[in-house]
């Protein structure tokens, strides 16, 4: 109830209410932590949609746009302490901190094999009938530096000392499917199972759920996720070649997730002349703050809402993606289908991971919030007119640990968000978003959200469409 009836009301507002305020921002974000992460398609996600889509309307949207984006949803419960995912050495019930998402799914009392530890290149043969287990190790020095690349501008509390884990939770988190390839030496192996012994603590592991395979079906091999200190056993019970028994139960289903698009007019809608600045956030993801981009763009618009339409230079377009997290990632082009659309887009502002605070690990291995905001990136294309304004922005609303990027730049690395699509396209944009420290995992919850901060962002985002309106 906390969710659906309190959250409609207070999305409609009133209108000498201001159009977001913290307290607003905390109870939009509140509710939906309480409905727990939104996958595309899943129940959770279609509530979430449902609460953006009737605040939307009451703001003044029109021209709704929906494209379905079918797929087959795999999902597992995400408590540890059910029975439904559990590994078992010898009679030794040794701690599984997550599951490997679409990986695959054992009967109802598990798999019981020999282990076998992965070796590069490993013969389909060797891994048939096994339990495999991978190690997945920190992030190597020398990929390292790529996060230590120039910034073209910081705030003056950007260097505050902190631990930092995120480029090791981005590596190690992704090394499942995408720089180790795991599942692809899994497929059609016939292996009974999987398990990945990682270079973390248990609560820097617990509940991780990284991107699932860049193909659009499961492994077929069920696998789950362990952390350093059990890992010592799982690997040497592998070297030993000791029999396991692995669980993990799992679902599936036919779902139709769908990209929703919509328009604020702006004075010249519905006409030639009309210009538009859209605004791109992904729908679905693991956590809280991992995709509440589109709570951010509903303030947003009920910020710009309270201009008169002959007042608004330009329309503005907000798109939500579902494919973030989905399986085969981004295979439906959006922008490709509409062309009409993106003929007339003036501007691109990619608003991503609002309100995060910082997740660290002490030299104890002691893992948690660190107290601080996340750091956060402002990404821009290298115009003076649009580095100013971000600058501007910044300083203006004095929002904490900034960093600004203007990646077409030489040293300042690459450009990272979804309004990518400003460098493909070549026109105008920014892309924002925090970093990753702790958001990878299911288990982000509405402790690390700060409604303050999330405001101080939103206001650099509109004083950023602000900016691009009078361009």
């Amino acid at each position: 109830m906390l969710w659906v009836a309190p959250l409609m009301l207070s999305a409609c507002g009133n209108p000498l209410d201001p159009a977001y305020s913290e307290s607003q921002l905390q109870q939009w974000n509140a509710g939906k932590a309480a409905r727990g992460h939104t996958f595309a398609g899943s129940p959770e996600w279609q509530v979430h949609m449902d609460f953006l889509e009737t605040g939307l309307a009451d703001a003044g949207i029109t021209d709704v746009i929906k494209l379905p984006t079918p797929h087959r949803r795999w999902w597992a419960s995400d408590n540890p302490a059910l029975s439904e995912r559990n590994l078992t050495i010898d009679g030794e019930a040794i701690p599984v901190a997550s599951y490997w998402a679409y990986s695959g799914a054992t009967p109802e009392d598990g798999v019981t094999a020999p282990l076998v530890m992965y070796e590069k290149r490993m013969p389909a043969a060797d891994m048939q009938g096994k339990i495999v287990v991978f190690q997945v190790k920190p992030v190597p020095d020398s990929l390292a530096k790529m996060f230590t690349i120039g910034n073209y501008y910081q705030t003056a509390d950007f260097d505050l000392p902190r631990a930092s884990i995120a480029s090791d939770q981005w590596y190690q988190g992704n090394f499942v499917t995408r720089f180790g390839r795991f599942d692809r030496a899994l497929r059609g192996s016939g292996a009974a199972g999987a398990i990945a012994v990682f270079a973390m603590s248990y609560d820097r592991l617990h509940g991780l759920y990284t991107f699932p395979l860049f193909e659009e079906d499961v492994v077929g091999v069920p696998g789950i996720y362990v952390d350093q200190q059990a890992g010592e056993r799982v690997l040497a019970a592998a070297a030993a070649g000791s029999d396991a028994t692995l669980t993990l139960l799992a679902d599936e289903e036919e779902v139709e997730p769908y990209f929703y698009s919509a328009v604020l007019p702006g004075k010249h809608h519905g006409t030639p002349q009309d210009r538009e600045i859209m605004l791109v956030t992904h729908s679905d993801g693991p956590n809280l703050t991992q995709e509440n981009g589109g709570i951010a763009m509903l303030a947003m618009l009920r910020h710009f809402s309270r201009t008169p339409q002959s007042a608004r230079n330009k329309s503005i377009r907000i798109l939500l993606d579902p494919q973030h997290f989905s399986p085969g990632r981004h295979t439906i082009n959006w922008y490709d289908l509409h062309p009409d659309i993106m003929q007339r887009t003036d501007a691109v502002v990619g608003v991503e991971h609002i309100g995060q605070l910082e997740f660290g690990e002490d030299a104890n291995g002691n893992y948690g919030l660190t107290g601080l905001p996340e750091p956060w990136q402002i990404f821009v294309r290298n115009d003076p007119q649009l580095i100013q304004i971000a600058i501007d922005a910044v300083e203006d609303t004095a929002v904490p640990r900034t960093e600004l990027r203007v990646p077409e730049i030489k040293g300042q690395g690459s450009w990272t968000g979804l309004a990518e699509i400003a460098i493909k396209r070549d026109i105008p944009g920014y892309g924002t978003l925090s970093d990753m420290s702790g958001y990878w995992s299911t288990q982000a919850g509405i402790d690390s959200f700060d409604a303050g901060l999330a405001k101080q962002q939103i206001d650099v985002l509109v004083k950023l469409i602000e900016g691009l309106q009078n361009r």
